[in-house]
């Protein structure tokens, strides 16, 4: 599994277009074989700052989805007029363990 964690600043007054951007974005990649879904959190102690957080099977599925035109086009908005500043991070999972109380 790829993991894909994005860190992120909104511009201000630009928050609507970012939830905007985001609902098309997310009818998009849910098109892409092998995307497994994705997690928003607000920094606790940064409110400021924004985490996405998406699962792909592998990395040719999120190649796909880097290479998509919807997604292009969205990353180039995004740099243009909506975000602040961010970081993205891919990383592979290793291990992964689940445990619930009996």
């Amino acid at each position: 599994m790829i993991i894909c964690l994005i860190e992120f600043g909104v511009q201000p007054g630009m928050e609507q277009r970012n939830i905007e951007t985001v609902t098309q974005l997310m009818k998009e990649v849910a098109k892409i074989d092998g995307f497994m879904g994705k997690e928003t959190y607000t920094g606790r102690n940064d409110p400021g700052k924004i985490m996405t957080v998406s699962y792909w099977r592998d990395a040719d599925a999120l190649r796909a989805w880097m290479r998509n035109k919807e997604h292009l086009d969205g990353m180039k908005l995004g740099k243009a007029e909506i975000y602040s500043n961010y970081t993205i991070r891919i990383a592979e999972l290793q291990r992964e363990r689940t445990w619930t109380r009996p």
